[in-house]
């Protein structure tokens, strides 16, 4: 099938001519925000060691998939918030544990400084890195009423301190936020396709029991986009990306068994399927109204 956006699977077979898989693991370093969308008590340490969580997820793709590569991804929590010293020494162990081709860190823009990016970069001498800022939405209101915790001004910044590296940023998008129009979506869109970024990940934003987003929802002050709401969203923040963006995501999932809405009653493939249909049938791609 055409492709209408650059996704980071097609980057790795670009890129390395083989396709690779993400080994997502945690690091125990938790999450200091207090977003209204998380229950910081689902942020439990892991049972499984960092060990047993690759082996397990190795012996899982290759006999799935056959898979012989892989990146090792910190994904869950804010990666960068520890020491330099402490954070070699997760990186450094968690690396060692197999042949991975590449490095994924996922944090907070106000959770790095000169130092911690420092030494990220002296990964990228043997990895394809990536650093991955949550950012979520460029409008300050709009992190303010989510409680983000920092502004577009200390992505603005975090970005900056990247400047002179080799180490690929992606941005970590919401679609679906508290008082966000599908005009100020595409905005952010904009904004970020002239910065200099090399990936972003859309994210639907979904209501977790428990949460404040929760509380929300059942007064009736919040209501989360319905499929065809988001897959319109996310096909006009495509058509504004910047063409050589890579895609890591255009769909999130729910691991906490807390999900409260939406319930789309689709599988994660069957969505991807009929994203890229659409996009195909109705002649949208990524970059098409870029400028």
């Amino acid at each position: 099938m055409q492709r209408p956006y650059q996704t980071f699977t097609c980057y790795i077979r670009d890129t390395f001519h083989t396709k690779a898989f993400r080994i997502s693991v945690d690091g125990f370093f938790g999450c200091a925000g207090k977003c209204i969308y998380c229950e910081n008590s689902y942020y439990k340490p892991p049972e499984e060691s960092m060990e047993e969580q690759i082996i397990r997820l190795r012996n899982f793709y290759e006999k799935r998939h056959k898979a012989r590569d892989f990146y090792l991804y910190f994904q869950k929590g804010t990666n960068t918030g520890a020491s330099a010293r402490h954070l070699k020494e997760v990186y450094d162990r968690g690396l060692s544990l197999l042949s991975f081709i590449g490095l994924i860190i996922g944090t907070r823009p106000d959770a790095v400084n000169s130092e911690i990016i420092g030494l990220i970069q002296s990964y990228t001498e043997k990895y394809d890195v990536w650093l991955e800022y949550g950012l979520q939405s460029t409008f300050n209101a709009t992190l303010d009423t989510i409680q983000r915790g920092h502004t577009y001004e200390d992505f603005l910044r975090a970005l900056e301190l990247l400047k002179e590296t080799d180490i690929k940023c992606t941005v970590h998008m919401i679609l679906g936020l508290p008082g966000e129009s599908l005009e100020m979506m595409v905005e952010n869109v904009r904004r970020l396709s002239r910065l200099p970024i090399q990936g972003i990940k859309f994210h639907h934003l979904y209501v977790l029991e428990g949460t404040f987003l929760h509380k929300l929802y059942l007064s009736g002050d919040y209501q989360p986009l319905s499929y065809s709401e988001y897959k319109e969203a996310l096909m006009a923040s495509l058509e504004h990306l910047r063409p050589d963006i890579v895609v890591h995501r255009v769909l999130g999932e729910d691991h906490s068994g807390h999900l409260v809405a939406p319930r789309w009653k689709m599988t994660k493939d069957r969505i991807l399927d009929d994203i890229r249909k659409s996009m195909v049938r109705e002649g949208r791609f990524q970059g098409r109204l870029f400028s």
